[in-house]
């Protein structure tokens, strides 16, 4: 499938997808809108409301491996130990990923890292930065999400897939149910989109959604939560 790499609003890299007529990020700004949505509404919610001292990521849509990077440089900041998995369909090219610019938007000191994330090999897990009790350990799983079966208890989802109307089939009430399954208690879910639709299909999966301010350019994001009940019965 072609790529081709575009700069947006914030100066950050993104990918279009010609055949869909998709890209990858929000044109708006590609790192404001990661940081928006996953990090600050996502990990930093987790990691402050619950004062976690150790974090269970899962990406639905590991796509450029921004939102893996900009979590490492997060959990380094907070000395916080962070397990991230994440499921992806199609794996990028390494040439392409060789002409992302994202490590030139942040210290050249954590530039490495970009490359240890698309280094580590499918399927296993690999020790990305730091040494316990303040590790970075990722599992990249090369699978289509109907297959993915998850063998731990998450905090926090970043559902990052393509807009429903490029794959309706992800932002169905089934799938949100497999992943409401595996968060803890308190765990969350959080999205770009805020379409009426996956509003619906989340709280048949038994999420409470709320409605939250968008990245630049978007009105509102979702942020989905566990009920405490859900998880004490």
């Amino acid at each position: 499938m072609l790529h081709q790499i575009i700069t947006t609003a914030d100066g950050s890299h993104s990918l279009f997808i010609p055949a869909l007529n998709e890209h990858y990020h929000s044109t708006n700004g590609a790192l404001q809108e990661a940081l928006h949505v996953f990090i600050g509404a996502g990990l930093k919610y987790v990691a402050e409301k619950f004062s976690r001292t150790c974090i269970n990521v899962l990406e639905i849509g590991f796509g450029t491996g921004l939102n893996a990077l900009l979590t490492l440089l997060e959990a380094q900041n907070r000395k916080m130990p962070v397990f991230y998995e994440a499921v992806e369909k199609y794996a990028l090219p390494a040439t392409t990923v060789a002409r992302l610019n994202y490590t030139t938007l942040i210290p050249p000191e954590n530039s490495p890292y970009f490359s240890k994330i698309h280094e580590a090999k499918w399927n296993e897990e690999t020790l990305v930065a730091g040494n316990s009790p303040t590790s970075y350990t990722l599992l990249k799983k090369l699978q289509d999400l109907s297959d993915y079966r998850p063998c731990r208890m998450f905090d926090v989802i970043y559902f990052d897939a393509f807009a429903p109307a490029v794959q309706p089939e992800l932002w169905t009430t089934a799938v949100f149910k497999k992943l409401h399954g595996c968060l803890n208690t308190g765990g969350i879910l959080v999205t770009y989109s805020a379409k009426g639709t996956v509003k619906t299909a989340l709280r048949e999966a038994g999420f409470l959604v709320e409605r939250l301010p968008g990245a630049a350019g978007k009105r509102h994001m979702l942020r989905a939560h566990v009920k405490p009940q859900d998880k004490m019965l």
